[in-house]
């Protein structure tokens, strides 16, 4: 597998109705029979409750995604860090499934360190101390270790990789025989992907083990990813299977998706069904093939959106956890009855802790020897905020200690206004974690344009477990001046959203000022990339709505993503409408009718797609170029008509404008000109911020080496809430709208 992705749904398809009938779910049909019907599972998507609810559910067998890999559990040589895949190890211990590590040693996602030039003989050493280190750590824990991953070229030579170029061959028997003195009882495992039928490069495969066993080494099995096209399972797949059983290994399916071009159709559908219950039942059909994982539950922690534009829909629950026909195939195929399961409920967003700045500094300080004070003079909301001033390096700025506030293992928004007492410069919100005696630095925000006015920082940050410090803090990476800090927010996941305004309510910590700590910065510095910035349209009828709209950009062009799930009544036809702030220009479109005059924007339902009934969710997505930046969309007038008027607070002071049913937030990581704020009746938006993080095999064609991805963020809206300007979407169900507004 590939460098990480946050997927985004792009999935544009009416799926058929599944009627259900009794039975048994996938994992009570997989155990009965001996089998493991597993997913991969990130420390991002344990985070999420409906993906658990499903995971729990449907999977006996989780795989780890990315957090098994190099540059994971070991970012600086001779330190690993196992936060992350502890988590992994942990969830899969406490609901009892098998867990399968992924991966020991591969040509990609290496730290630089690993590539520095030195002797074959150390080389060798570097390669032996890490899977000593990683197998050793979680030995009695993993049934399975993929222990080299992807080695091969199309033709089955051997690709060219800092470890076959400096070690040749003889690198694969190293890593299998230290796998094996760490944990002897893991199977052992070489997993590629375009191996699953008959071809040069399974072959390569094949006599590569034949190789290893020859010569003694510890060699269990093969994993066959199986990332497919719809209608395109290989015909040899079975004769390929047993041709490596026949050598006395196991074998899995490791990694297995079928993408579909968007929009998917019912024919496309069924056709993927019939894929899945090909693979499925040619493993379970032979003795030797012993499990299948998908890699990932649904389109929320799918890999294929964001690197294969254009296709999606691969996995075997759609971006609203609801099962496609590919999830009775499966059960089928391992000789159950399909029960279809109902969908997860909705969480909500909390708030954990807000800091307004009103009343004292509520314990934040400083991170080395400048001056954090509270101020009355400047104040984004209210009368107060924080100065950090007399700051002599970028590192220095306001901090708080939060590690009594956050519980391991979930998700958090973390959002702040900030600006500089004068001229301009980069800001950026950051955790410092402590572990033991290993600190790490880690993004919140992305890096963020700022100046005199008042600028939105706003990032997730996922809670690993272990940590004995944890603190929050902004910085900046390009200047030393002062700078101010106000409305410091942390939400994270709460209650299923239920259709009334109940759905807003939080559950603050009231927080006392306490004296000002000090922290110490850290010789080095390692800081994550953070993925592109994201939007999330709202409420698009009277009773509420969920939506997630994603971004993957590569620089030059994107993907642009819209999932709206009708929380309230029926309606039948809608339009968005957005103002992009650049040079963008849409290309191409599915799921929706996409005009485009200037820089505004409207998409309108496709035929097939108008009708959203309670609970259901519609879908469309765009291809985009620029030349310039892919800057924030602006607000767009809408032509519905006007509903009662709200206040609506921006960086240029105090305005009036028309309440539009339906505008939604955009989160946007990079520079712009603040956040449009309105409030109707004291509601507030409940917003869960969504970025799970997957994967894609090495030798997929994307869209430019340096693609990032976007992260997802929702909102589910009861009413006409907390709206904010960006975007505009409408009904075109008069009977269904809030009286007083009009739909397009």
């Amino acid at each position: 597998m590939g460098v990480v992705a946050a997927a985004g749904a792009l999935v544009a398809a009416v799926l058929p109705v599944l009627a259900a009938s009794a039975g048994q779910t996938l994992a009570q049909v997989a155990t009965a029979r001996g089998f493991h019907i597993g997913t991969a599972a990130g420390v991002r998507t344990l985070a999420s409750s409906q993906w658990r609810q499903v995971a729990d559910a449907q999977f006996n067998s989780v795989t780890m995604g990315n957090e098994g890999k190099w540059d994971a559990t070991e970012p600086t040589q001779g330190q690993f860090d196992f936060a992350a895949a502890d988590a992994i190890a942990d969830y899969a211990a406490a609901t009892g499934k098998r867990l399968r590590g992924h991966t020991l040693v591969w040509h990609s996602q290496l730290p630089s360190w690993v590539s520095t030039d030195r002797t074959a003989a150390a080389q060798r050493q570097v390669l032996i101390d890490h899977v000593t280190g990683v197998a050793g750590h979680f030995a009695g824990d993993v049934a399975q270790w993929d222990v080299v991953n992807e080695p091969f070229n199309e033709d089955g030579t051997l690709r060219s990789s800092v470890w076959y170029t400096r070690l040749g061959e003889s690198y694969i028997a190293d890593a299998l025989t230290a796998a094996r003195a760490a944990d002897p009882a893991a199977k052992l495992f070489i997993n590629d992907y375009n191996v699953e039928g008959v071809n040069a490069k399974s072959t390569g495969l094949y006599n590569l083990v034949q190789r290893l066993q020859a010569a003694g080494v510890p060699i269990d099995g093969v994993g066959l990813q199986a990332h497919l096209i719809v209608g395109q399972v290989p015909s040899t797949l079975r004769q390929n299977i047993e041709r490596f059983t026949a050598l006395g290994l196991k074998v899995e399916i490791t990694e297995l998706d079928v993408r579909i071009p968007l929009p998917a159709d019912t024919a496309e559908l069924t056709q993927q069904a019939s894929d899945y219950r090909a693979v499925v039942g040619a493993c379970a059909a032979v003795a030797g093939c012993t499990g299948v994982t998908t890699w990932g539950v649904g389109e929320v922690d799918s890999w294929i959106p964001a690197f294969f534009p254009g296709y999606g829909a691969a996995l075997l629950f759609d971006e609203q956890w609801r099962a496609r026909p590919a999830y009775t195939a499966v059960v089928e195929a391992l000789g159950g009855t399909a029960t279809v399961p109902a969908p997860p409920p909705v969480p909500s967003q909390v708030s954990v802790a807000s800091f307004p700045f009103e009343s004292g500094l509520a314990g934040w300080g400083s991170r080395g020897s400048e001056v954090t004070t509270q101020v009355t003079t400047v104040a984004h909301g209210g009368t107060g905020s924080v100065l950090s001033s007399g700051r002599t390096a970028t590192w220095q700025g306001p901090t708080r200690p939060v590690l009594d506030l956050l519980a391991p293992g979930k998700l958090y928004t973390v959002s702040a206004w900030a600006r500089t007492a004068s001229g301009t410069g980069t800001a950026r919100l950051s955790m410092q974690r402590q572990n033991g005696t290993a600190t790490r630095y880690e993004n919140v925000s992305a890096n963020t344009a700022i100046g005199t006015s008042w600028t939105r920082l706003s990032g997730d940050y996922l809670f690993l477990p272990g940590a004995t410090a944890l603190s929050v803090y902004l910085e900046t990476t390009d200047t030393t001046g002062d700078l101010y800090l106000d409305d410091v927010t942390i939400e994270t996941e709460g209650p299923p959203v239920s259709s009334s305004a109940s759905a807003s309510a939080s559950a603050s910590v009231s927080v006392s000022p306490s004296r000002s700590p000090s922290v110490s910065p850290s010789a080095s510095r390692s800081v994550s990339p953070s993925g592109s910035p994201s939007a999330s349209p709202s409420q698009g009828g009277p009773a509420g709505c969920a939506v997630r709209y994603t971004t993957n950009d590569w620089g030059g062009g994107f993907v642009g993503d819209v999932t709206v799930t009708n929380t309230g009544a029926a309606v039948n036809g809608w339009t968005l409408r957005w103002t992009f702030a650049g040079d963008q220009r849409v290309n191409q479109a599915w799921g929706a009718t996409v005009t485009q005059t200037g820089a505004a924007v409207s998409a309108t339902n496709a035929a097939w797609n108008g009708t959203v009934a309670t609970g259901a969710a519609v879908n469309f997505g765009f291809l985009a170029g620029y030349t310039g930046g892919n800057a924030r969309p602006s607000p767009s007038p809408s032509t519905a008509r006007p509903a009662p008027s709200v206040e609506v607070r921006d960086v240029d002071g105090v305005r009036r404008l028309p309440a539009l049913q339906g505008i939604v937030e955009r989160d946007d990581l990079g520079a712009g000109t603040g956040e449009h704020l309105a409030e109707r009746g004291g509601e507030r938006v409940v917003r869960r911020v969504v970025g799970p993080q997957a994967e894609h095999p090495a030798g997929a064609q994307v869209p430019g080496e340096a693609a990032q991805p976007g992260d997802g963020v929702e909102a589910a809206v009861a009413g006409v809430q907390q709206v904010r300007g960006e975007w505009s979407m409408s009904s075109s169900t008069a009977s269904k709208r809030r009286p007083g507004a009009a739909g397009s």
